[in-house]
């Protein structure tokens, strides 16, 4: 079978690490490609490996097309690298493209029109967000459109699944649940590597996670100046993504007296050291579809404080069972759970096994056989007839 996986850059976020894990695992049977409308990030064709790369908006050797220019996000961007990824996906002609991740599902759906080629799209963050009624609309409308013209989709979390959105399509099995996992055999063995920002004696409590106010960043430091209040502790926190959203970051620290103790530690392409060294590891979030961070926390062993409103979490932490869970609203009642983490820890345990990769991938590669089978059958030709042209 050939695969096209398809992400909008190659930043280190949950959804491109598991799109290139997915990748590398398919293609021990399968002609993959991991394909990128933009090479931007960390990741690249090193990381990708046995799995081909392609960034569309770039010239490549392997593929038809021309260039279009390096652009930020935003919808300009999405819209730019549309004639590139369309004739990236002519000249790699797969029977089956997976779409890995929300952000880009726009370009990629603007880019098949016309084409015939199966599209799976793995939808990853809620569909309601708070103070967003407008944009929650046309979220659940989009939404809708593009499961009812692709060959299926696939629903990382419950949340998702039981949305008024999806549950038709669930029902009918178009749309299936298909819960976020991490490869366990490929975590790394603790070797006692403490990244500077976390070697220090006062406890470390780590967040993951773009810059962006979905990450809901202001409830977490809010917390930590709670508990500074009763003992030191430290905030690190990992990723990149919104200039002004992290200016604003600071200006709240430095409100609060507690800038000298909030850092801000950039990207890295191995999260597991850093949670390894971490007292605890924090997630605050808005909304999530399912968090790849909190299963990279539970593999590591990390205690976890996670808020309710961060997608499947609660259903994750089996209800408080394996971590504590929070509303992020309350400074005060998240700061106690960070103390507790830190003096008494409620540990993840083996919980994370269920969340195996391997197990994940055998289900995405079923949807995927099942929407190129689909597409073939649509495309064949009558009898005496001729194929239609794609």
């Amino acid at each position: 079978m050939k695969t096209a996986i398809y992400v909008q850059d190659m930043r280190a976020s949950g959804v491109v690490r598991t799109m290139i894990a997915m990748a590398r695992a398919f293609a021990a049977e399968d002609e993959v490609t991991l394909l990128a409308a933009r090479s931007a990030g960390i990741f690249g064709a090193r990381d990708v490996a046995p799995a081909r790369f392609v960034a569309a908006s770039e010239r490549s050797p392997d593929v038809v097309g021309g260039v279009v220019g390096a652009v930020r996000g935003g919808v300009p961007a999405r819209l730019a690298v549309v004639p590139a990824l369309r004739r990236t996906l002519r000249a790699l002609d797969p029977d089956v493209v997976l779409s890995g991740g929300n952000f880009g599902h726009f370009s990629l759906w603007l880019a098949t029109r016309g084409l015939r080629i199966p599209v799976v799209y793995v939808f990853s963050n809620a569909m309601e967000r708070p103070g967003q009624p407008w944009r929650n609309r046309w979220r659940r409308f989009w939404s809708g459109l593009l499961v009812r013209g692709a060959a299926g989709a696939i629903l990382v979390g419950s949340n998702l699944a039981h949305s008024g959105v999806f549950r038709p399509h669930v029902a009918s099995g178009k749309a299936v649940l298909i819960p976020n996992g991490i490869d366990l055999a490929a975590v790394p063995a603790a070797d006692g590597t403490v990244p500077a920002p976390l070697a220090s004696p006062v406890p470390s409590i780590l967040a993951i996670g773009r810059l962006t106010p979905q990450k809901n960043f202001e409830a977490l430091i809010d917390a930590v100046a709670a508990a500074r209040r009763h003992r030191p502790v430290r905030l690190v926190i990992l990723g990149s993504g919104e200039d002004r959203y992290r200016v604003a970051l600071e200006a709240r620290t430095a409100a609060l007296g507690i800038a000298e103790d909030v850092v801000f530690a950039g990207l890295t392409d191995d999260v597991y050291p850093w949670l390894r060294a971490a007292r605890v590891f924090a997630l605050a979030s808005h909304w999530e579809g399912a968090s790849i961070a909190l299963l990279e926390a539970m593999a590591a062993g990390t205690p976890i404080v996670a808020s309710r409103t961060a997608g499947d979490a609660a259903e994750v932490l089996s209800n408080g069972r394996f971590g504590l869970l929070v509303d992020p609203g309350d400074a005060e009642a998240f700061a106690a759970a960070l103390l507790r983490q830190i003096d008494s820890p409620v540990l993840p345990g083996p919980r994370v096994a269920i969340y195996d990769a391997p197990l994940m991938m055998r289900a995405y590669h079923r949807v995927l056989t099942k929407a190129r089978d689909a597409g073939r059958a649509r495309v064949a030709p009558a009898p005496g007839g001729t194929p239609p042209i794609r």
